[in-house]
């Protein structure tokens, strides 16, 4: 009998993303990290840290449908939930039309700058993290306040 996930949530992701960051530590510096080698165990950034929450429930590649759409939708939620979290409300699409970014590139430096700041530890990284998820307990509809539409 094929064990069935529990279903694809801003929350799940986030949460996995603060578990990733307390095992591994909080990583700070002026030279970006190298991905190939922080896997596991390597310290990494609030960013990696929210790329390791979404690749530990996205679908498995040969799943079609649905479940791919419901994960598209956890995964832009989360990191609207996350981002509005760093900056302490929600962010204003003035800031990333003004600087020529897009929005995702916008809000993912956001959670870069955030976890380089002088003084971040990783407590409070995963504090931080798991404080966004508690925002987006449950599935919730796209679209509920606070997530962008489509």
């Amino acid at each position: 009998m094929q064990s069935r996930q529990p279903p694809v949530t801003p929350a799940r992701i986030l949460t996995a993303a603060a578990d990733h960051i307390e095992r591994v530590g909080l990583y700070q510096g002026d030279h970006l990290w190298q991905p190939g080698r922080m896997g596991d165990t390597a310290p990494c950034t609030v960013l990696h840290a929210w790329e390791r929450g979404v690749r530990s429930v996205r679908p498995r590649w040969s799943v079609r449908g649905e479940p791919w759409a419901i994960f598209q939708h956890a995964l832009s939620d989360s990191l609207v939930v996350l981002s509005n979290q760093v900056n302490g409300r929600p962010v204003s699409n003035v800031r990333w039309r003004t600087l020529r970014l897009t929005e995702d590139a916008y809000r993912r430096t956001l959670l870069w700058c955030w976890g380089d700041e002088s003084g971040r530890t990783t407590a409070g990284a995963a504090a931080m993290i798991r404080a966004a998820a508690a925002l987006r307990p449950g599935g919730g509809e796209h679209g509920d306040p606070g997530c962008r539409t489509p």
